[in-house]
């Protein structure tokens, strides 16, 4: 990894932001347990910055691998922390030796992890990814019964459909692990709503804890946003050239736009190798000046190419592409034939983060 001593752009994390948004989604669920999902990084935000931010304002933090865990047992976090993924017997010890809660999804997982080690079992109630069919539930609760070296302290699920209101398939699954749960009385911590459910279906049952990632760093995943959650971040860069261009010029490889007139364009040092989809090509707008400019041409690894129209701006002027009046992740996603998630895990190293 690189040090960056020069930087070509910078990201600003707005932790109050953080902290507004996870108050807005408490009040949405009030007297339910919250865990604050910080994977992959915090989705690009910095996990362990997010995590101490947030960490006496939540119950747990959930993560999808063991080594994001420990990182954030490194770093000083003290509060539970729940891995999504597969445990596997190079991981096992891990777990006990990080204080790191396991998900169990396969049968095998109960002979896999050590004595002792915590554990929150997971239902595949049609998402279809990892998790235990609910018709195995009884079952489920034999092998948990049999495991008691184990320490099972949560059950959960994971809706396919939430992120946009109106899905009857939320209420089938919703039904489907209820059903489930009458298996398991005695589990203390049941968790299925995402910050999808949370917004979109405040009636159906969050049961005693809930999971919020994208939430708390300011969006909803589907379609629907919600002027109650801030992004928190906002990417910005410089023009580092302004040139002229004449009418009929091409720009950038396979020569995809034409310059209808004379005028100016400008080129940003950052592309698809700091976080900008190549699928934005010829679709992106930033904010140059309090004025939305198009970006044209084949969006590059390392630079784009800004059409300034008649405007001759200044060299090392500033460029807003995400957030603060510019496009959001949730633009960047709808044009980019994309989601939000990828647009923010795709945010690279190469950017400078501020805090």
């Amino acid at each position: 990894m690189v040090k960056r001593h020069f930087s070509n752009s910078i990201a600003n994390i707005h932790l109050d932001f953080l902290l507004k948004n996870l108050k807005a989604i408490k009040n949405r669920v009030p007297a339910k347990k919250v865990l604050a999902v910080v994977k992959c990084d915090a989705y690009s935000h910095g996990a362990v910055k997010v995590s101490r931010t947030i960490e006496k304002e939540v119950d747990w933090l959930a993560v999808a691998h063991i080594d994001e865990g420990i990182e954030l047992r490194m770093a000083g976090i003290k509060i539970p922390i729940l891995v999504f993924g597969v445990p596997t017997y190079e991981t096992a010890a891990a777990y006990q030796t990080h204080n790191l809660t396991a998900t169990v999804s396969h049968d095998s997982h109960f002979s896999i992890l050590m004595d002792g080690t915590s554990y929150h079992i997971n239902f595949d109630t049609g998402m279809g990814r990892l998790g235990f069919r609910p018709v195995n539930a009884a079952s489920v609760r034999e092998m948990a019964i049999a495991n008691q070296r184990l320490i099972c302290s949560g059950i959960y699920s994971h809706y396919a459909t939430a992120d946009d209101p109106g899905s009857d398939f939320v209420i089938l699954q919703n039904e489907r692990f209820q059903k489930v749960l009458s298996h398991f009385p005695e589990v203390p911590l049941v968790h299925m709503s995402n910050t999808g459910a949370i917004a979109n279906y405040p009636e159906i049952n969050h049961f005693n804890m809930v999971r919020t990632g994208l939430g708390v760093l300011g969006y909803n995943s589907g379609n629907t946003q919600y002027e109650w959650l801030n992004p928190i971040l906002t990417w910005k860069t410089k023009i580092v050239q302004v040139r002229p261009i004449e009418k009929g010029d091409t720009v950038s490889y396979s020569s995809t736009w034409i310059a209808p007139k004379n005028g100016y364009l400008a080129t940003l040092p950052v592309g698809y190798g700091d976080g900008i989809p190549r699928s934005l090509s010829n679709k992106l707008n930033v904010l140059i000046n309090n004025k939305l400019y198009q970006q044209v041409g084949n969006v590059t690894m390392d630079m784009v190419m800004i059409y300034l129209e008649d405007d001759k701006l200044a060299v090392d002027s500033e460029v807003t592409l995400l957030g603060e009046g510019a496009w959001d992740a949730s633009d960047w996603a709808k044009h980019a034939g994309t989601n939000v998630h990828e647009i923010l895990t795709n945010l690279t190293n190469r950017i400078t983060f501020q805090y």
